[in-house]
């Protein structure tokens, strides 16, 4: 599970996504504002990717973000395709470039 955790927060990081300091298999997407929040992960949704969102007052005003959560069971084929999902919508709404 440390790889799958370690690929994924890699990957994260390199599409531009601030994703904080995390060290766990629960990797948070720091959106930073809620109505985008939620409009990324119905997006993410109907694209077949499963997130929770976590608004205020679940985490402070302006730290918004969406809980991503991995298992050993993982393929590495589904994670790449959650990064590519990830990466379509994090671009056609502005989160990254």
């Amino acid at each position: 599970l440390g790889k799958i955790a370690d690929y994924m927060r890699k990957g994260y990081r390199q599409l531009g996504f601030n994703i904080g300091n995390t060290t766990t298999p629960i990797i948070p997407v720091i959106i930073g504002e809620k109505m985008l929040t939620v409009y990324v992960w119905k997006r993410l949704f109907d694209e077949g990717v499963f997130v929770n969102p976590v608004l205020s007052p679940g985490v402070q005003p302006g730290r918004e973000l969406l809980r991503t959560s991995y298992m050993a069971t993982h393929t590495d084929e589904q994670l790449a395709r959650v990064l590519e999902i990830f990466a379509t919508v994090g671009r056609q709404v502005g989160l990254i470039s």
